[in-house]
C-alpha cells in the first residue's frame, strides 16, 4: 500500500463550534512578535525545547498487551520511513511544547484499519472543528478533512471545556515577549551604537547648523582612537555617559528572564544554561536531573504514551522507558545490591542481570 494511503471514514459536515485558528503571533506589552522563530532565538528557550524534545525522542519505546511485552509495532518503532524515530517524536513534542498541540497524519493502514506510519504536520496548517450537535471532532488540513481515527493529536496543557491544548507561546507570551525585547535591545545597542558616549552642553543658544558643526568638529578631533586632551571654551562642557557592560546588556534582567523561562519549561536552571544561586555539587546535580525526569519529562512522556496508545489495536499500549535516567549512581546501586544479597532476597546472578552483566 502506498505511503499514507488513507482509509476514509465518512462523516457528515460538522458545524465548527468553536473553530480553532492558530495565532500568527501573540500580542504582548513588549510590542514584539512572539513566534516559533523569535522564541527559539532565545538561548534558554532553545535549550529547554531541544532538551525536552530530543531527550524524549531518544528514549526506548515498547508495546504491551495485558501486561506482557510484545513485538514493537512499526508505527512505534519507525513511524515515518523518511526520517529517524527521534526526528518524528522530537517534532511532535516541540509542536506541543510551543503551540500546545502536535498533529501527526496517520497512514498506511493495514487490513484491520490500524495505521503503520505517520507524519508530523505543521500546527499552523491544521484546523480543529467540533460538531455542536454530536461533539465529533474533525481536523481540516487545507481542503481535506480527517477524523480522529486518521489524526494523532498530542495535546499540551488543557483548559476545561476546550478540545485543544495551550502552548507556551500563547500562555507565556508576556514572559517570552520581555525576553525577546531584551535580546533585541541589547543587539541594537552593540550593532547601532544607539547610546552616545557623551554630551556637549552650553548655556548659549545654538542653531541646528552650529550644533551639527560642533559635533563634527568634536568627532574629528577626539573620535576613534584619539585620546588627546580636549580643550573647550565659550562655556562648552563635556559630560561623558558612563554605562557599564552590565548596564548595556541588562545582565540582571536577562538573568531573571532566563531563570523564568527555565521554570516555565520545568527544566533545572543549570541544565537550561540559566544562572542559579545554589552551589552545584555532584549530588545536587544528580538529584536535579532525577527531579527533571520526574517533573519535567514525565508529564510529556505520559501524554505521548497515551496519544500513541490510542492508535494501537485495542488492548495494546505504548510504554516509554525513563529507567536509565532514574537509576541511582553506581556506588548507591552497588551498596543496595550488597544489602539485597546479604539479606537473601536477591542472588548474585539477579544483581548481575540488572547491571547488564552475564550470569
Amino acid at each position: 500500500m502506498p505511503l499514507f494511503a488513507r482509509k476514509r471514514v465518512q462523516t457528515r459536515d460538522p458545524d465548527p463550534f468553536p473553530p480553532w485558528n492558530p495565532p500568527i503571533w501573540n500580542q504582548n506589552l513588549a510590542g514584539v512578535a512572539v513566534t516559533d522563530d523569535t522564541s527559539l532565538g532565545i538561548v534558554t528557550v532553545w535549550r529547554c525545547v531541544d532538551l525536552i524534545a530530543s531527550t524524549i525522542g531518544s528514549l526506548s519505546i515498547h508495546a504491551y498487551r495485558d501486561g506482557d511485552r510484545i513485538d514493537t509495532p512499526p508505527i512505534l518503532l519507525h513511524p515515518n520511513p523518511t526520517e529517524q524515530r527521534i526526528d518524528t517524536y522530537s517534532a511532535l513534542i516541540t509542536s506541543a511544547l510551543l503551540r500546545g498541540n502536535g498533529y501527526a497524519l496517520l497512514g498506511d493502514f493495514d487490513r484491520f484499519a490500524h495505521p503503520r506510519q505517520m507524519v508530523v504536520l505543521d500546527p499552523d496548517q491544521v484546523r480543529v472543528d467540533v460538531n455542536q450537535a454530536t461533539g465529533t471532532i474533525t481536523y481540516r488540513v487545507g481542503d481535506d478533512r480527517y477524523t480522529r481515527f486518521e489524526m494523532l493529536h498530542l495535546r499540551g496543557f488543557m483548559r476545561p471545556g476546550h478540545v485543544v491544548g495551550v502552548g507556551v507561546l500563547d500562555a507565556q507570551k508576556h514572559a517570552l515577549g520581555l525576553a525577546i525585547a531584551e535580546h533585541e535591545w541589547t543587539e541594537r545597542v552593540f550593532s547601532e551604537g544607539s547610546i552616545p558616549s557623551g554630551v556637549i552642553t552650553t548655556d548659549a543658544e545654538l542653531s541646528p547648523e552650529a550644533a551639527d558643526d560642533l559635533k563634527k568638529a568634536w568627532v574629528r578631533s577626539h573620535g576613534g582612537r584619539d585620546r588627546t586632551p580636549a580643550v573647550l571654551s565659550g562655556g562648552l562642557a563635556y559630560k561623558p555617559i558612563q554605562l557599564s557592560n552590565s548596564d548595556l546588556e541588562l545582565l540582571e534582567a536577562r538573568k531573571w528572564s532566563a531563570t523564568q523561562l527555565a521554570a516555565i519549561f520545568g527544566v533545572p536552571a543549570h541544565l537550561a544554561g540559566a544562572p542559579s544561586s545554589d552551589s552545584l555539587t555532584y549530588s545536587t546535580v544528580a538529584e536535579d536531573s532525577r527531579a527533571f525526569v520526574r517533573f519535567g519529562l514525565r508529564p510529556w512522556v505520559s501524554r505521548l504514551e497515551y496519544a500513541l496508545s490510542s492508535v494501537l489495536p485495542r488492548g495494546q499500549s505504548a510504554s516509554i522507558s525513563t529507567a536509565e535516567f532514574l537509576q541511582p549512581d553506581v556506588l548507591t546501586r552497588y551498596q543496595a545490591a550488597q544489602i539485597a544479597i546479604a539479606a537473601g532476597f536477591k542472588t548474585v546472578d539477579e544483581v548481575r542481570a540488572e547491571e547488564g552483566l552475564p550470569a
